[in-house]
């Protein structure tokens, strides 16, 4: 029987791996009401379906390995959610293998956009890979699905007085095979109570979508108690989606019109400890209150349509 110092040393260490999943300036994310996340495949909407093949995980390249056997194959550990991070086994997905740290799309030929936090510089940029298509049962990748990071173009992570900005637009080392920039929003905003769909990696496991989410505006106390809760909430809007830590950098879709919206970069706490010293989700009441996942809205990147032009004309003069 282990001694109280050995179960209190064990307790840090999964509280630790815990938090290192969700980078410092990401708050974790939940689930409101019933969890909406599903399988890829499941999904019964096409689109999104196909969308999901230009969304990658972020992943720490000492994760994967080549086969020494087949150069154009990597491996990874195979250790389920339960082992790697102490939820219960009740709890779903605990049997499925995580992967990633946070989540990516493609936005041109060559680069994909993630939550500024993910990427903290470019040597971190380096350490990672973005993997395309880990989704449920897939136990290899192909050279097709793993890129590495070329150049941090543009970075931001800004919480200040009057503005709040989390992403980094990343060049990768090739242009990406096979998979299409998702559209994005050319103008104007979101309306309140506009669906919306979210496609990530949520604790870095395969690739789930979920909907049943909708655009909420913070509360008038809330929003207009300062000029700098005005100015802050200009460059995000709140929702409801079921997401969790590795799910930062998420893109957020207007379900109707199929464009990205924006991309997740805050939430509410994931987790509750048990009595039994494991971890299961925490749920929220699904009311307007309750909803505090943050989306940076995608017209509020800095430079966007430069990068993205600048691209195209690198693939075309290729």
């Amino acid at each position: 029987m282990p001694t109280y110092g050995e179960m209190m040393i064990k307790k840090t260490i999964i509280t630790l791996l815990l938090v290192s999943l969700m980078p410092t300036f990401a708050v974790e994310k939940v689930i409101y009401g019933r969890d909406n996340r599903v399988e890829v495949d499941e999904f019964a909407d096409q689109r999104f379906v196909d969308a999901a093949d230009s969304v990658a995980a972020v992943v720490w390249d000492k994760k994967i390995t080549r086969d020494p056997l087949m150069p154009d194959v990597f491996n990874f550990k195979k250790v389920s959610l339960q082992f790697a991070y102490n939820v219960c086994k009740e709890e779903r997905y605990s049997q499925q293998v995580p992967l990633g740290s946070c989540t990516a799309f493609l936005i041109a030929p060559d680069l994909v956009l993630t939550a500024g936090h993910c990427i903290s510089s470019q040597e971190h940029c380096e350490e990672n890979k973005f993997v395309f298509g880990h989704k449920k049962g897939v136990t290899t990748l192909r050279d097709s699905q793993v890129y590495s990071c070329k150049k941090v173009v543009e970075r931001r992570l800004v919480n200040e007085k009057y503005e709040v900005k989390d992403y980094a637009v990343v060049q990768l080392d090739r242009e990406v095979e096979n998979r299409s920039p998702l559209s994005l929003r050319p103008s104007g905003t979101v309306k309140k109570n506009t669906p919306l769909v979210v496609i990530g990696h949520p604790l870095g496991l395969p690739m789930k979508i979920a909907d049943n989410a909708k655009v909420t505006k913070p509360g008038y106390v809330r929003m207009f108690s300062s000029i700098r809760s005005l100015m802050k909430y200009r460059n995000y809007f709140l929702t409801n989606t079921d997401t969790y830590g590795g799910n930062s950098g998420s893109p957020v879709f207007n379900e109707d019109s199929g464009l990205v919206e924006g991309l997740l970069i805050q939430g509410a706490d994931d987790f509750i400890e048990t009595e039994e010293g494991c971890y299961i989700s925490s749920f929220l009441d699904n009311n307007r209150k309750n909803r505090e996942e943050k989306v940076l809205r995608i017209l509020n990147i800095d430079n966007l349509k430069k990068h993205i032009n600048d691209s195209y004309n690198r693939v075309i003069n290729n």
